[in-house]
């Protein structure tokens, strides 16, 4: 059976060892409370149903943290949350959670990024954007319809060309231009 072989609390945090290696990061109470402590063994089934229930709140703490910068999508919170480390399910529940408060909604998400975007690059770049933030490619597509329903990519290409090149001139030119509007999308 697994055994608990250290328990370093810090900042209501508690880092715990199962077996000399690094274990989990639990919420301090939820340790104290099922009794992790060093040399306490617990069965596998235990230490999951603990790990999901002490996680739980670090993990949402995390991803409240990472909204609080911008808003992101759902996939993006997911990956960060697998990057420190959650588990599946913990990673589940919190999602499900934000989504039950409001604060992660990938149809908002996807409008607010392409207006952001629609300013500077054309749909092409955007629904590339929308697509690496985690965006659905069916809602990337609806998102950049509607944002640049009623312009002209033709117009506001040239249009973009003339503010960044003033000048007509030489084929080394017009292929500067092209690639200018290229990278743009």
């Amino acid at each position: 059976m697994p055994e608990i072989t250290g328990v370093r609390e810090r900042r209501n945090r508690a880092r715990v060892s199962v077996d000399g290696e690094f274990w989990a990061e639990l919420d301090a109470a939820v340790a104290i409370e099922n009794g992790l402590r060093e040399g306490v063994e617990f069965s596998q089934e235990e230490l999951d149903r603990v790990r999901v229930e002490g996680e739980r709140p670090v993990a949402m703490g995390r991803a409240l943290n990472l909204l609080g910068y911008r808003a992101r999508s759902e996939a993006e919170i997911r990956d960060r949350l697998q990057r420190y480390g959650y588990v599946g399910e913990t990673i589940d529940i919190v999602i499900l959670r934000l989504n039950e408060l409001g604060y992660l909604d990938d149809a908002e998400f996807a409008r607010l990024k392409a207006r952001e975007k629609a300013r500077r690059y054309g749909p092409r770049r955007v629904s590339i954007e929308l697509r690496k933030s985690g965006v659905g490619e069916s809602l990337a597509r609806e998102v950049v319809e509607e944002e640049f329903a009623g312009r002209s990519e033709v117009g506001e290409a040239r249009s973009a060309a003339a503010r960044r090149y003033n000048e007509r001139g030489s084929d080394a030119e017009a292929r500067r231009v092209y690639g200018f509007l290229v990278r743009r999308g």
